[in-house]
């Protein structure tokens, strides 16, 4: 059976700055509890700015019904609702809405990296960037797959997201967890070269000087997300 590693990328947020921490902590717990009769896993991977990520390892046959779960679960919480309401099921009346990325896994535990963005004024760049990314995961990864899309962006059992929907969310699935270091350096690496993209810790709010793109990187493993901030940082 196939499965999958898929990212939902939102904002949800009051604000255009930064998440409210209580708001991701009932959204977490109520993950545990949500699929715990089936064989999914998911969490909240990535808080990058004001955007939650929440990835999930999902059968081939439940994606859909997935999803649908996820986007009602964001609708309970959820403390504004620009980019929930930008999805609709028609792709010509999409709008800026969620970021959605979802790539094969090969690894039991889902293995995976992922790689969320959130800009102030780089909305110009910001595609540029993700798109760095996936090129790393598609030449290093098993599978890769990020939001960006020139045409309005399917999200399975939900509808479509517009082609102006901005902070893109990338997955990058292992072939071996022991290509994790190697990948997350190279992005971390690589991401240096660009102006105004900075590195900053899961949870960090967007506190730079406009325009700009931060990004935050985890480690998706067997349903745990670990924030490869630390780890990168004690490397160099």
């Amino acid at each position: 059976m196939v499965n999958y590693i898929s990212s939902i990328s939102v904002d949800i947020s009051s604000n255009d700055v930064n998440t409210n921490p209580e708001v991701n902590s009932k959204i977490n717990r109520e993950l545990q509890h949500l699929f715990k009769d089936m064989d999914v896993k998911s969490t909240i991977t990535n808080i990058t700015g004001d955007d939650i990520v929440i990835t999930s390892q999902v059968p081939e046959g439940l994606v859909n019904e997935v999803n649908k779960s996820i986007f009602k679960l964001l609708h309970k919480y959820a403390e504004s609702y620009d980019d929930l309401n930008g999805v609709s099921e028609n792709p010509e009346d999409a709008d800026e809405g969620v970021s959605y990325a979802i790539a094969k896994t090969e690894s039991q535990y889902g293995d995976s990296i992922i790689v969320s963005f959130d800009t102030y004024c780089g909305e110009s760049f910001v595609d540029e960037v993700a798109l760095f990314v996936e090129e790393i995961g598609k030449k290093y990864g098993y599978d890769c797959s990020s939001s960006v899309s020139s045409v309005p962006k399917e999200i399975h059992g939900i509808g479509y997201s517009g082609i102006a929907t901005d902070d893109p969310v990338v997955i990058i699935t292992l072939k071996d967890v022991k290509d994790l270091k190697k990948i997350a350096g190279m992005i971390y690496g690589g991401l240096l070269a660009f102006d105004n993209v900075y590195y900053v810790k899961k949870g960090s709010a967007i506190e730079i000087m406009p325009p700009g793109v931060i990004y935050t990187m985890s480690a998706f493993l067997n349903g745990n997300s670990i924030d490869l901030y630390e780890g990168i940082k004690k490397r160099i």
